[in-house]
């Protein structure tokens, strides 16, 4: 089987959104010269040891992505549909029409890699990391807060513990959620400004 590398894609810019994968003259369907459609039983998305999304597709030739981004086609007026997906070297494979119809955990992991790309908020610096307590039911618990300056303004995080509220999803990009629910994604460790990797060397030793 086809294997892919691993190193970060570069995808095209999307008229009136700077993150999406490619204008719209890009991502016709097949029928129009554009990119292949892919059929959602055909379509397995899984996430490698170090958290990377990967893809496998058989669709009579049956190949592997090593690395693999998704992004909405188009996001503004069709967010719902047509999902893109990119491999390591910031090549398009193909579009899933309706992500929904994929199987269970790759519907999951798409859904995941969207809301990650769209709606969570991208911090910028890490202003502080303390030690603090929380009560719940009678008792008083220990927490992390962390303060972060973000992409969407500034946001208090409580997580109860490091190893079930931060996850590796690449080499350097971290997620990161709280007790309530809420997320935020570091993209790049090295972008942050040295307090913020300080405080990252502190409490994750990365």
């Amino acid at each position: 089987m086809e294997a892919r590398g691993e190193s970060a894609a570069t995808p095209v810019a999307a008229k009136g959104d700077p993150d999406a994968a490619a204008a719209a003259a890009h991502v016709a369907p097949a029928d129009d010269g554009g990119l292949p459609v892919l059929a959602p039983g055909s379509v397995r998305l899984h996430r490698g040891p170090t958290g990377v999304l990967r893809a496998t597709l058989d669709d009579g030739s049956p190949r592997s992505y090593l690395q693999v981004q998704v992004y909405r086609a188009f996001p503004l007026s069709d967010p719902a549909l047509w999902a893109v997906l990119i491999d390591g070297q910031g090549r398009e494979i193909g579009m899933i029409e309706d992500p929904l119809t994929l199987e269970e955990e790759s519907r999951r992991l798409c859904a995941e890699e969207l809301q990650l790309r769209y709606l969570t908020p991208h911090v910028t610096e890490i202003v502080a990391i303390r030690e603090d307590a929380v009560e719940g039911g009678g008792s008083w618990s220990p927490v992390l807060v962390w303060d972060l300056a973000t992409d969407r303004g500034p946001l208090r995080m409580r997580l109860p513990n490091l190893m079930d509220h931060v996850r590796l999803l690449g080499p350097r990009r971290l997620l990161i959620w709280d007790r309530d629910g809420r997320r935020a994604e570091i993209r790049d460790v090295d972008a942050l400004p040295e307090t913020g990797r300080k405080w990252l060397r502190r409490y994750l030793w990365i």
